[in-house]
């Protein structure tokens, strides 16, 4: 038989982690593209980087930060769940 539960309080503090973690994410991907457009570089390399940010690198961050979100807003049904279930 499964076992259920959870610490509901330790349910609250990973939902903040990741919603954190979504925000430094977000950050970082802001804080790259602004030095990537503001960074003097030229020639096939520099093309080659920037089409591999634009097609791979920034999406693939914006499906980290996505996914993210959608684990903090588990945690939180979970958790909600699992406080309906214990009253």
């Amino acid at each position: 038989m499964a076992r259920i539960g959870g610490e509901l309080e330790q349910l609250v503090t990973l939902r903040g982690v990741f919603d954190r973690e979504s925000g430094s994410v977000e950050e970082l991907t802001r804080t790259i593209r602004g030095q990537l457009a503001g960074t003097s570089w030229e020639g096939p390399a520099a093309d080659r980087f920037r089409q591999m940010w634009d097609a791979e690198f920034e999406p693939n961050l914006s499906k980290l930060r996505t996914a993210l979100q959608d684990a903090a807003l588990e945690v939180s049904r979970r958790r909600e769940a699992l406080q309906a279930a214990g009253s």
